[in-house]
């Protein structure tokens, strides 16, 4: 929330704002954890009045049911406290700051990413102008600036605008709003990847990094979501020779075929479902009494759309760049680099042919 006054302090790994090779940590102190310092003490912090009203869409309910303790032949539901404190979504500041250090490896090779929102509630881009943006072959095709301006990451001000009235009449009545979010990384060359073994596949393992931010609950590769209907000669993009570079003439694979890099511009989009915590509480049961209850309150944002649009363009840097390492090696950067450029070169030596 915009209320938040937290800081980044780095504790290692960086000596005159370069990396040593040694591991990189960063603290970033909660501005309220003073108020719960004694309920969470390592030592001293007491379960003697557990929290067991669990909040219907988190993680409540079932991390209470799996951290469940034995009483004779019954089950005592953990404290769902000791289930939120780890499951809230705050814990992918860290996955920012990793995927912000991504990005600065990403960009040595050139290769850059951008995010935006594509949908808020039932205010949404026009889809012609959504799927232009999904074709776009360089970073200059994207309005970053306009993004980046935009309290909610619309690339379009009519649509923002309207998105924002949705925002506010939203939190009047109390309640929250999903949409969906799109991210696109340029400068890819072909063959990162894997197509011989399903856990190295890029596309899955995009489509694992993005569905694994919380309340992120579908992945697309390309413009999949968008082409359910489309018959093979309308789906797939086609090979072309374009002087000495081979390339595709679009791009609705999102740029990985077989789970490997085709050279295009990698796409991913994903779906946000609206924040659980609501102003009007949704119902739910006490695990300790059984008895139905209204969910407990915890203040919150109407959407987290915009937000998840940023952590996805963290973690998909964070594969992208885990991609290229595994590929090239190196323990330097600038021997990732030199060897970057000679893939870059050998392909167009191949395609010169």
């Amino acid at each position: 929330m915009k209320l938040e006054t937290d800081a980044v302090a780095c504790e290692g790994g960086l000596r005159g704002s370069v990396t040593t090779g040694n591991p990189l940590a960063f603290r970033i102190p909660n501005a309220e954890a003073d108020k719960w310092s004694r309920l969470l003490d390592p030592w001293e912090g007491s379960g003697d009045d557990p929290l067991t009203r669990p909040r219907p869409g988190h993680a409540d309910f079932a991390g209470a049911m799996k951290y469940a303790s034995h009483e004779g032949d019954a089950l005592i539901p953990a404290d769902i406290q000791d289930v939120l404190e780890r499951a809230s979504a705050r814990e992918t500041a860290g996955r920012v700051v990793a995927g912000a250090v991504c990005k600065e490896l990403l960009a040595t090779v050139n290769v850059s990413a951008a995010s935006f929102v594509h949908h808020i509630g039932k205010i949404g881009l026009p889809r012609r102008k959504l799927l232009r943006l999904l074709e776009a072959k360089e970073l200059r095709g994207i309005p970053v600036a306009q993004i980046e301006k935009s309290p909610l990451r619309m690339p379009d001000e009519k649509a923002g605008i309207a998105a924002k009235t949705a925002v506010d009449d939203a939190r009047k009545r109390g309640l929250t709003l999903g949409g969906g979010f799109a991210v696109i990384a340029f400068g890819l060359l072909p063959g990162l990847g894997s197509f011989t073994q399903w856990d190295e596949r890029l596309d899955g393992r995009i489509a694992q990094a993005l569905a694994s931010i919380p309340s992120v609950k579908a992945v697309g590769i390309g413009a999949a979501r968008w082409l359910e209907d489309a018959d093979g000669s309308e789906y797939h993009d086609d090979l072309v020779r374009d002087g000495e570079v081979f390339t595709h003439a679009t791009n609705r694979a999102g740029g990985i075929t077989g789970g490997l890099t085709n050279g295009m511009p990698v796409v991913a989009a994903g779906t946000v479902k609206p924040i659980p915590t609501q102003a009007k509480p949704l119902r739910t049961v006490d695990l300790a009494s059984g008895k139905p209850v209204k969910a407990p309150r915890q203040r919150s944002d109407v959407t987290a759309v915009p937000a998840a649009s940023v952590i996805a363009e963290s973690m998909l840097a964070l594969v992208l760049a885990d991609a290229i390492l595994a590929e090239l090696g190196g323990s330097h950067i600038d021997d990732i680099v030199a060897r970057w450029e000679e893939r870059r070169n050998r392909i167009s030596r191949m395609m010169a042919h």
